[in-house]
Order: C-alpha cells, then structure tokens, then sequence
C-alpha cells in the first residue's frame, strides 16, 4: 500500500528551516517505529548489512520489507531500518540528520538532507557501508561554513 502525504508548507526554498526539521523528525520516527513493529512480528528478518540491500537514491520512504525485496534504497529506508535492527537488539539507536542548502543560479535552491544512524557509540552511516559514493558522503554545510546536522533532541544545531 502506497500511502502519500502531501506538506505544502514544508521542502520547499522559502520553508521554515525548523519546520523542516520538525516534519523530518516525525517522518523519520514513524518509519523507524513501523520497521520495529514489523521486527517484532518476523524475527527471521535478515540483519540490513547481511540482506543483499544496496545504497541507491530513491524518493520514496519505504519499510524493511519494501526494501529487502526491492534491494535497494537510499539513506532515509536504510538508516530507519538499521535504527530499528539496533533496538531490537537492545542498542539505544536513532536516526539523525544532516543537510546542506544548494544555491544554483536564478534562486532555485534546494535542500539536500542526509540521514545517519546515532548510537551510544557515535554515528553510523549505513549508506556509506552499502555503496554510497565518496562525493555524496561530504559533510554538509551551511553558507558560512558551520556544519549543520541534527541534534540528540532531533532539532538541528550549528557545530
């Protein structure tokens, strides 16, 4: 089932940063809370590094069982599933993220957003394991050079 939603007020240029923030955290929450459930329920599900699954980008948000069928997603499926592998096994996980604002030229700008798995032991970026390119693992900055990215709370902050 294919269940769209639609947030005109938010991932678009003139979009409250922190209404972005806000909306990402939910989202990401949700998909994480419903691979758990599915866990729960198929306990033979492989582990995400032992599924076959690859990096690829992909607009869709799509739960473990979408994605180990498919084998291939990007950093948002990847990273809730490996956050809810990681509390089925008892590790405190999360997901968190970064982004970076892309200025092109006549003011089309546009976000990109990448998301990172937060564990007890620091970050842990399942795309870059399952074939991210260098080039799209960059950090991400800000215009003034400050690295953004998501804080414990799920709000972002300037490092």
């Amino acid at each position: 089932m294919i269940i769209p939603f639609n947030f005109v007020h938010v991932f678009h240029p003139e979009a409250s940063p922190v209404e972005n923030a806000l909306v990402l955290r939910r989202l990401l929450d949700c998909l994480t809370g419903l691979n758990v459930d599915y866990l729960q329920h198929h306990r033979d599900t492989p582990a995400l590094y032992k599924s076959g699954v690859r990096y690829r980008r992909q607009e869709c948000w799509e739960c473990i069982p979408t994605l180990f069928e498919r084998k291939w997603g990007d950093c948002k499926s990847l990273a809730c599933a490996l956050a809810a592998e990681y509390i089925m096994t008892g590790i405190p996980a999360r997901t968190v993220f970064r982004w970076k604002v892309n200025q092109e030229p006549g003011g089309n700008d546009w976000t990109m957003f990448h998301i990172l798995v937060q564990c007890p032991g620091g970050f842990e970026d399942p795309s870059k394991v399952l074939g991210m390119g260098k080039d799209e693992n960059a950090k991400y900055y800000r215009n003034d050079g400050s690295v953004m990215a998501c804080d414990n709370a799920g709000i972002y902050s300037l490092r």
